[in-house]
């Protein structure tokens, strides 16, 4: 079987074939070399010896409430994953309590939701949802609490009456983000106050849990634990030895604890609970 490619040239010249007849052909290959008539006619690239203008952050992050949070929350995590980001590690705490008192908060994070499942979700229930949080906006009493509960109930009588029981895995997994958002503002803003920093120092103590003592004996530990995931040691142990540059940010976060007025004598609490984790690390930072 032959194939025929067409080679155009722009201006004219001698063609010197480098590749015989025949042979096969890989990706890149030089096929010839073209012998131009008059050279000049030709311009040659040149290398680029200016400057590159300011690009910006590599990606577009919005302004509203719930991308401020999830921008702010990814930022302090990578800080627990070992990544420096000392130099906005207070600007960005602070932008992450304002937008956690930002009442919209839960509002913009739903209407996210309910955008990307617009038109695949019931209408019915979509109109539903819509309406109790359009009640819930109207109150000019200065308390319109997020109504987690009621659009929670809104979508279990929806789930109860008109989804077959075989059925209603799938539905609510297919509705995961929309319950898991409820679930955590089911608590009022507070609530789901306390549980981000709760998450955040959570983070802290389950990686360094797994050290103190020996740290040789330890990732020796983890490599036979996770013997068929190198990666996830090697991102263990590059957490734990960035351990006194994270110790700042888990500093500053038992600082706002502290003057918050958060809950953290209730033993139930999920806070009082990581608190009590955080107490009784053994980890030396190194």
């Amino acid at each position: 079987m032959k194939m025929y490619m067409p080679l155009v040239a722009a201006e004219d010249g001698i063609v010197q074939f480098v590749k015989q007849p025949g042979v096969s052909l890989e990706p890149g290959d030089i096929l010839g070399i073209l012998t131009l008539d008059d050279p000049a006619r030709v311009k040659h690239a040149k290398p680029f010896e200016g400057l590159l203008p300011p690009m910006g952050i590599p990606g577009v992050v919005g302004n509203k409430p719930h991308q401020r949070f999830m921008r702010c929350r990814g930022i302090l995590n990578d800080i627990l994953d070992g990544f420096d980001n000392q130099a906005i590690m207070a600007s960005i705490l602070k932008d992450l309590i304002e937008v956690l008192h930002d009442p919209e908060l839960p509002y913009s994070e739903v209407s996210a939701i309910l955008s990307s499942l617009s038109g695949r979700m019931p209408s019915k229930l979509e109109d539903g949802i819509r309406a109790a949080i359009d009640i819930a906006k109207a109150k000019n009493d200065g308390h319109n609490e997020f109504p987690a509960v009621r659009i929670k109930k809104v979508l279990e009588h929806y789930v109860q009456d008109h989804v077959l029981p075989q059925d209603r895995p799938m539905f609510r997994a297919q509705l995961g983000d929309l319950f898991d958002v409820l679930e955590r503002f089911n608590g009022g803003l507070k609530g789901h106050e306390t549980d981000t920093i709760a998450n955040l120092l959570a983070r802290h103590v389950e990686i360094e849990k797994l050290f103190g003592g020996s740290i040789e004996a330890r990732i020796l530990s983890l490599r036979e634990q996770y013997k068929d995931d190198l990666d996830k040691v090697i991102s263990l142990v590059l957490s734990h030895i960035k351990a006194p540059s994270k110790a700042k940010l888990v500093l500053a976060l038992l600082d706002y604890v502290k003057t918050s007025g958060l809950p953290v004598s209730k033993p139930e609490s999920r806070l009082y609970q990581v608190l009590q984790g955080l107490a009784l690390l053994e980890t030396k930072y190194v």
